[in-house]
């Protein structure tokens, strides 16, 4: 598996990838709080049959934090991934496959570019309009004067103890992360100033419900026009199993005790995905 440096000139702005195989293009778009790691267990299991792109989104994991004209907004978001994919020199139809916020990212920019997707598979997304968003996110998202406050304190103390308090916490809640797992989270994250940054940049704008107008219909329109898989882990506490089973004419995969983080706790069954659309 090879670890690189890319530029994204429009942004401007580098960011990690990690590049594995040879075949079919395959573009892994992370969670949140992760980084392109959560997919090093679905590109083993690919092994070499497709050429797998992970790249750490915007301010995350090993990026450099974007600057402040990159606002998060959905057309932000595109010009980053059409400069990524130019800069991965990837010309012809890739896999996409989303995990968490990769979905936020990841969905409104195939729907507007079908002509470059041979398939999508959905894990655990938020990509429904009014979703009713759980309660951490709602703080982060505050953008009101005080309200910013506390979520710059909040986040603030996710780095307390060196990443103590948070990987308690988190591994109570993700009970299916291992202990490697938590200790690169409290690295990557919980450690990471320029990730908790863009984090709150991030949610204050996609919480809003206005952020997710149209995205209903996205989805549709991907599931008419390419082969679309969704693999839902049972026990999310944050995107519940019910979701699994609001994606129009698709049959959900659901897994058992998989909880929210299903690239690390079941990437053989997101990999079976991938090839079956790929």
């Amino acid at each position: 598996m090879l670890d690189e440096r890319v530029q994204i000139p429009s942004i401007p702005m580098t960011t990690r990838v990690l590049r594995s195989g040879r075949g079919p293009p395959v573009l892994l778009l992370h969670g949140s709080p992760d980084s392109a790691s959560e997919w090093t267990g679905v590109m083993a299991a690919l092994g070499d049959d497709f050429t797998c792109f992970a790249p750490d989104l915007p301010g995350l994991g090993l990026s450099e934090e974007p600057p402040a004209s990159f606002d998060y907004s959905r057309a932000a978001n595109d010009r980053f991934l059409d400069g990524l994919t130019a800069a991965l020199g990837i010309r012809e139809p890739l896999t996409l496959v989303v995990h968490d916020i990769g979905g936020v990212l990841g969905i409104p920019w195939a729907a507007e570019r079908l002509d470059r997707i041979r398939g999508v598979v959905i894990t655990n997304s938020v990509v429904f309009e009014k979703f009713p968003w759980f309660g951490v996110a709602r703080i982060w998202a505050r953008a009101d004067g005080w309200g910013r406050a506390q979520a710059e304190l909040r986040m603030g103390l996710v780095g307390l103890g060196g990443g103590l308090l948070f990987r308690r916490v988190f591994g109570r809640i993700s009970p299916e992360l291992k202990p490697a797992d938590l200790d690169r989270m409290t690295r990557e994250f919980a450690m990471n100033p320029t990730a908790k940054r863009s984090t709150l940049r991030l949610f204050r704008q996609m919480v809003p419900h206005a952020f997710f107008d149209g995205v209903d219909g996205m989805v549709a329109r991907i599931i008419s026009r390419v082969p679309t898989r969704i693999v839902w882990g049972r026990g999310d506490p944050y995107i519940p199993e019910r979701y699994a089973s609001a994606f129009p004419g698709v049959q959900p995969t659901v897994l058992d005790r998989a909880g929210h983080w299903v690239p690390i706790s079941s990437p053989g069954e997101v990999a079976a995905a991938i090839r079956s659309v790929g």
